[in-house]
């Protein structure tokens, strides 16, 4: 009688204990594909997270190739700077307005890019005259040692068609700017957009130097001259136009500009001159071409007559159009015509 009854109980129990699994089986099963919904759905909140997102948009701040964009606003009495930039947060920039060729800063300030890379600056009219409005990223000015870790202690790192290079105590700094020309009296784009320069030359930096494409305008009050080389960006060259003359440094894509008093002159050429051994040229400008130029060579290769110096020499010959002429004999005839009436009289 105990075998019967203990074998009923065993065959209970495991009646009871199969039944249990088989519940907790159809249990897991049918909350498995809630459980994969979730994880799906999971899946697409963090894609489209907000977080995410604006690191999406700001993931372009940073970037060694420096991007300007946005517009001055001219008012009754000041300019109004709105701009974007994909620099760092923080980083500092300096806003000028320059008259007298350059020569005189009539206003500036500093402020300071946002998080989003945009900035603003209001800066004073000059109210009359020709003017540059000039927005300049640069490291001969305070920035943030995050900043200069960034970019580089002397912006070396700075790449793009708004950088330049430019002289800090002998030494050669990169910085970003934005020029833009104000004119008085006419409609002015004051839109901030990046300057066009030319492919480099296959002889870029060659000492076999050339000096080519020279045009020559004038407005009866300035002889504006532009041109092109394969001299390194920062070479200074000189031009000269009898007494009256100008220097320059070359562009980073090896045009230059020049801008000098105008002059009628007769017989007379204007000769550019790029002379490595003079003291205002770079250092590495002196490197590239030599202490006492010996390294150039070419047509326009001219021995110094007084040193063991050599430079570069390049002469365009100008003739006045006849417009000129004809003007000039005009305003004689009516000097001549004035003197002989104060005589008679």
């Amino acid at each position: 009688m105990l075998n019967k009854y203990t074998g009923s109980i065993l065959v209970f129990l495991t009646i009871v204990f199969l039944a249990a699994c088989g519940s907790t089986s159809s249990e897991e099963l049918a909350a498995e594909p809630n459980g994969t919904e979730e994880v799906e759905s999971t899946g697409t909140e963090e894609t489209e997270s907000p977080v995410e997102a604006e690191e999406d948009t700001n993931a372009y701040l940073g970037d060694y190739e420096i991007d300007f964009k946005g517009e001055v606003i001219e008012e009754s009495d000041s300019f109004i700077v709105k701009g974007e930039s994909n620099l760092l947060p923080g980083a500092r920039l300096t806003g000028e307005v320059v008259v007298d060729d350059g020569e005189t800063v009539f206003s500036d300030t500093s402020e300071l890019v946002q998080d989003d890379g945009s900035f603003y600056m209001e800066l004073e009219h000059h109210q009359y005259g020709e003017a540059e409005i000039i927005i300049r990223f640069d490291f001969d000015s305070v920035q943030e040692d995050e900043i200069k870790r960034h970019y580089g202690e002397e912006g070396q790192n700075l790449e793009g068609p708004f950088v330049y290079k430019h002289s800090v105590f002998n030494n050669v700094y990169k910085k970003a700017e934005v020029i833009l020309t104000y004119e008085p009296n006419t409609t002015n784009d004051l839109t901030i957009q990046a300057p066009e320069w030319n492919e480099l030359p296959e002889d870029y930096g060659d000492p076999r130097v050339w000096i080519e494409d020279v045009e020559i305008t004038d407005d009866g009050e300035f002889f504006y001259v532009h041109g092109k080389s394969n001299l390194l960006e920062g070479s200074e060259i000189v031009i000269e136009y009898r007494y009256n003359r100008d220097r320059t440094r070359v562009l980073p894509d090896g045009t230059f500009q020049f801008k000098l008093d105008y002059e009628y002159l007769e017989d007379y050429d204007f000769v550019i001159t790029f002379t490595p051994s003079s003291h205002t040229q770079w250092n590495e400008i002196v490197e590239a071409y030599g202490q006492k130029g010996q390294k150039l060579v070419g047509n326009l290769v001219v021995q110094d007559k007084y040193s063991d110096r050599q430079y570069i020499e390049k002469v365009i010959p100008y003739e006045h159009d006849e417009s000129e002429q004809e003007s000039i004999n005009h305003q004689n005839d009516e000097e001549t015509l004035d003197e002989e009436t104060s005589d008679d009289e």
